[in-house]
């Protein structure tokens, strides 16, 4: 989660009191301060002398040797609810990142509650949180298809959280994630939440961006082994899509959320394709017309509403960055033959759309027959509509496993 905010600098842990968390985050060069606020002095100092492993640091160049030690390190004992709320406002009280290492939500303590079903705290840590700030929380064991419907049972807490960080009007993207390496029986879950859209375009990074973001940022090693065990570029891949439970247990929501309607193609619509080489076995025909140099699709069948048309030529179009349409663009202002790059520019200007996928940074360029078909200024004049129809309430939600399983 720290590699979703471009350049954390200050840093919370609510929690953490065995300083693994601590440890992993004094691995980023980036970061000039770190506020550990856990409300045990005592399991600190048992952690210190019987589990030296996790508080260890001397590998690290630069760091202290145990990193509740380290310079940069401000250990804060006191109850991190607490220590939140009344630190809303203060201009100190700004974090880059702030990470929710305590309790699984579905713990029966008290103080579960009070962390994971807590308004006023919810808020106090999104407010404490600098405009492209990120939150990650430890959510707990990860869900299956078997689970009810989240509200009930064990997780209900976990949904109660969900639902606060949804509806506050801070939150612009929630993103889950499981992870097996944590020591525990099964899986446990996370869930990022932004402060910024854009923080999808880094969740969402190639997986050699993540390694050289790594080679960059990470501090090197006195060993010169490398300081990340178990993450990589390929293991952020592995976050890009919620498993299939997260999903499922989502549309078990009363009522079913709309997206979750789509989560499939309907295997009882028909599909309609234009075969490039013999068009007559397909269900499209295309006509070139010489004097306003245009093609025009003309269809062969009657094609029923609802229907799917031109899938396979639908599946061919390419994904471009707007990374790298900048720098197409740059090519182009400061050379002079580059014709080719211009016409690529020119035919991505007209056939390519940006994501629905907000804050993706990507666009969805058609190369296939379909970009033939003729465009209309007004939606409600066309005979090809969506997939997946835009969502009711006219906005991206900031959180739904669905869409994000099909961006």
């Amino acid at each position: 989660a720290m590699f979703a905010h471009p350049r954390p600098k200050n840093v919370a842990i609510v929690g953490g009191g065995e300083g693994a968390t601590l440890r992993e985050v004094l691995k980023h060069s980036t970061v000039e301060s770190t506020t550990m606020i856990e409300i045990d002095d005592m399991l600190v100092e048992i952690a210190r002398e019987h589990l030296p492993q996790m508080s260890d640091c001397s590998d690290l160049v630069g760091r202290a040797e145990n990193c509740f030690d380290d310079k940069l390190a401000n250990l804060v004992f006191e109850d991190g609810r607490k220590w939140f709320v009344d630190s809303v406002g203060e201009a100190s009280a700004k974090f880059d990142v702030i990470i929710m290492d305590a309790l699984d939500p579905e713990d029966s303590p008290k103080i579960s509650e009070q962390l994971y079903g807590d308004i006023t705290f919810i808020d106090s840590l999104l407010k404490s949180l600098t405009d492209d700030g990120v939150l990650v929380i430890q959510v707990g064991t990860a869900p299956n298809i078997h689970d009810p419907k989240a509200d009930i049972g064990v997780f209900s807490r976990r949904e109660k959280l969900f639902t606060m960080l949804e509806e506050n009007t801070l939150t612009e993207a929630m993103l889950v994630y499981e992870e097996p390496h944590c020591g525990f029986a099964e899986p446990h879950s996370f869930v990022v939440v932004c402060r910024t859209v854009e923080c999808r375009e880094r969740w969402y990074a190639d997986s050699d961006a993540v390694d050289y973001e790594i080679y960059d940022r990470i501090v090197k090693t006195k060993s010169e082994e490398r300081p990340l065990l178990h993450f990589d570029g390929s293991t952020q891949r592995s976050y890009h899509t919620p498993p299939k439970a997260w999903e499922t247990v989502y549309c078990r929501r009363e009522p079913t959320p709309f997206e979750c309607a789509y989560r499939g193609l309907d295997m009882d619509r028909e599909i309609h394709d234009y075969v490039i080489d013999n068009p007559e076995r397909g269900s499209f025909h295309i006509e070139y017309n010489p004097e306003d140099e245009t093609s025009y699709v003309y269809a062969l069948v009657d094609i029923p509403e609802g229907s799917y048309i031109m899938p396979e030529h639908l599946a061919s179009s390419f994904v471009v960055s707007d990374k790298s349409l900048a720098n197409l663009k740059k090519n182009t202002e400061i050379a002079s033959d580059v014709k080719l790059i211009s016409d690529l520019l020119d035919f991505i200007n007209e056939n390519g759309h940006p994501s629905n996928s907000k804050g993706l940074g990507v666009s969805y360029v058609e190369v296939g027959a379909s970009f033939l078909m003729r465009s209309v200024e007004n939606e409600l004049d066309s005979n090809v509509g969506r997939w997946v129809p835009p969502h009711p309430s006219g906005k991206r939600l900031v959180y739904s496993p669905v869409y994000e399983r099909y961006r």
